[in-house]
């Protein structure tokens, strides 16, 4: 018995185009079911994303072994087989006691597997492929920011004795993530890669190099404005998979206010544009706009319109100058209504003060008087 969770995720453009879908489908199964891998979309792969026993999903993993409850993790990770068996394909069956050696050591568990439908228009198949979404540092609409690399013959075989290459370029303010969803290429040894996968950023730095899986999938992230995924093969032939890379553009190029505008703050998101004192926005009729940052896009018409003169009342015409202004006669309130307290109590204290010494010099005074009365008296 298993359970299907689909999510669609569809890429909505700025034109309101939809360039193909990557749809996401989570399986929950027992270790002797039979699993089924299915996309709706006959031109859209499977690509596993996730292969995890839910007890085990925060348990630290070296080289793809666990330990919970004393079983130990199948010697080859279930992500592997799966890998093996239904990558790059449209649908397939899967069977973890029989398909995936080990894993019918862990009969009382369910494995959770979500993979990713891919249509073809999000597949790049071919070597020396150009995946551009900027020119001249602005977005180009109509481009998929995600997507898909795979080497010419996956999931079957991958050539040799060649260099095959795809370049993602972007607008620097952006991120590219990379993450290797499957690699099987030729190894002499587990320390040694005969062919190898490299990710080289645009300045030219190697960020990633190797031959063999890891669990969870390596992934790096540039932003470096461009990357260089590169497979170097020796073999003439290879009868193993290659490599599915999954690369996804995360950002939005950084806007810049229009003439009459300043900048008043900005996130990773958002950024809020003011218009300078007696202006507006067209749009909005207000001195302040958010603009927000949707994916690789953001949600307003660019460039952003310039300021026009203001036609309402200055009453209503609210500025940050008045704002500050505010603040600042505010803060002289506050000042002065803790001033004034302590100069009164002050004057208190000195009147209170002249008081006691008048009180205290009448005393002293009547005191000598009735000492001279006294001696007056004595003489007489």
């Amino acid at each position: 018995m298993f359970v299907l969770v689909w999510m669609l995720i569809s890429l909505q453009l700025n034109d309101g185009v939809v360039a193909g879908y990557i749809e996401i489908v989570e399986v929950n199964a027992c270790s002797f079911c039979r699993i089924m891998l299915t996309c709706r979309q006959l031109d859209a792969i499977i690509a596993i994303l996730e292969a995890d026993y839910p007890s085990t999903s925060e348990l630290e993993k070296i080289k793809g072994e666990a330990v919970t409850a004393g079983v130990p993790f199948p010697f080859l990770h279930p992500r592997d087989s799966l890998n093996r068996r239904c990558s790059g394909l449209n649908h397939c069956s899967f069977i973890l006691s029989e398909d995936c050696p080990g894993c019918e050591q862990r009969i009382n568990q369910n494995l959770t597997i979500k993979y990713a439908c891919v249509t073809e228009d999000r597949v790049k198949r071919y070597c020396n492929s150009e995946i551009s979404l900027s020119s001249d540092g602005k977005f180009i609409p109509g481009t998929p920011a995600e997507g898909l690399l795979l080497n010419p013959g996956y999931p079957r075989f991958y050539a040799g004795r060649k260099v095959c290459r795809w370049r993602i370029s972007a607008n620097p303010d952006q991120r590219i993530r990379i993450t290797v969803l499957d690699i099987a290429l030729i190894e002499d040894r587990p320390s040694e890669c005969t062919d190898t996968l490299q990710i080289i950023d645009k300045l030219g730095n190697v960020i990633h190099s190797g031959c063999t899986q890891s669990h969870p999938p390596e992934e790096v992230v540039t932003q470096s404005g461009g990357v260089e995924v590169r497979l170097e093969a020796e073999q003439v032939l290879n009868p193993r998979r290659g490599v599915m890379i999954k690369y996804r553009v995360e950002g939005c190029e950084k806007l810049e206010p229009p003439p009459d505008a300043y900048l008043v703050s900005r996130s990773e998101h958002t950024v809020v544009f003011g218009c300078c004192l007696g202006y507006v926005f067209p749009d909005t009729g207000t001195r302040i706009k958010s603009v927000r940052c949707h994916g690789t896009h953001w949600n307003a018409a660019l460039p952003l319109a310039n300021c026009q003169k203001s036609n309402l009342p200055r009453k209503y015409n609210q500025t940050r100058d008045i704002d500050i202004r505010q603040e600042k006669s505010g803060a002289n309130m506050s000042t002065t209504e803790i001033i004034a307290p302590i100069v009164l109590m002050l004057v208190m204290f000195a009147l209170n003060g002249g008081v006691l010494f008048y009180i205290f010099r009448a005393k002293k005074k009547q005191e000598q008087n009735i000492r001279d009365e006294e001696l007056g008296a004595l003489r007489h």
